[in-house]
């Protein structure tokens, strides 16, 4: 019973920590850039499919596929940033429908490369690592402590560099900034990079531990979305607004419990 516990937490510490990525990611390119990417998800499938490809496919080293899956990720999210988002800056919806024009066009992209099948890695790190009569997966291990040190390296970056300091800058006042000696442009655009590559380093990651699938549900996000404005609207009426935020996580534990494929997904 422990085992199977600690099995859990471990699982849900690291999807936690990759969706940690990606908020990080959306964080950062709306705080600084004020441009909305809500398609970081692709970029972490873009990032994941790539090292798939170079690892299995290509003959390399898992450890040294993973730098050219981030660098591709990141080329996408650079070629995304001059061809669409840079015109959305400070717009939520043209944002917002970017990303869903993006979300689709990468899926749909993903779904001729590599088919609707799974496709899953072979063991990069078997082996776990033994804690009395307990036993952790190694490759778990490394994964989590590799997105926290990530996680923990962008706030020092962001806190105790100059770049950072310039990046703080330009959030506040991009005409200011770049009287500061601040070049702007070069700032937004390594500011996409980052995020996309970070994207793409958490589904280097993913790749390493669970099977790959393009396949997602739009529709379902939609709805979802609509569903949660409407429960949050009527219950900010007849409850007290405090507890808005509570809505919300009661209808996801809601849909985990009852749809855990998703709202349109297979049972």
């Amino acid at each position: 019973m422990t085992q199977l516990v600690l099995g859990q937490v471990l699982n849900g510490a690291i999807i936690g920590a990759m969706y940690g990525i990606i908020a990080l990611g959306i964080t950062l390119t709306f705080g600084i850039t004020g441009i909305v990417n809500f398609a970081l998800g692709e970029f972490m499938m873009i990032g994941a499919y790539a090292t798939y490809a170079l690892a299995e496919r290509g003959g390399l080293p898992y450890p040294v596929a993973v730098v050219p899956g981030c660098l591709v990720a990141a080329a996408a999210g650079y070629l995304s940033n001059k061809a669409f988002f840079r015109f959305t800056r400070n717009n939520l919806v043209n944002g917002l429908l970017v990303s869903i024009g993006l979300i689709s066009i990468f899926e749909s992209a993903a779904m001729l490369l590599w088919t609707a099948t799974p496709v899953e890695m072979h063991f990069v790190l078997p082996g776990a690592l033994r804690v009395g009569d307990i036993g952790l997966p190694k490759m778990k291990l490394v994964v989590f402590a590799v997105i926290v040190v990530v996680i923990v390296a962008t706030y020092l970056g962001l806190a105790r560099t100059w770049l950072g300091r310039a990046a703080f800058a330009y959030a506040q006042n991009p005409e200011a900034a770049m009287l500061m000696g601040v070049h702007t442009p070069r700032l937004e655009t390594a500011v996409m990079l980052y995020s996309t590559g970070l994207a793409g380093l958490g589904g280097a990651l993913y790749a390493s531990l669970y099977s790959l699938e393009p396949a997602g549900s739009l529709m379902g996000s939609l709805w979802g979305g609509v569903i949660l404005g409407v429960i949050e609207g009527v219950g900010s009426i007849l409850l007290p607004t405090a507890f808005r935020d509570a809505y919300g996580l009661a209808v996801l534990v809601a849909i985990l419990l009852f749809r855990p494929a998703g709202l349109f997904g297979d049972e």
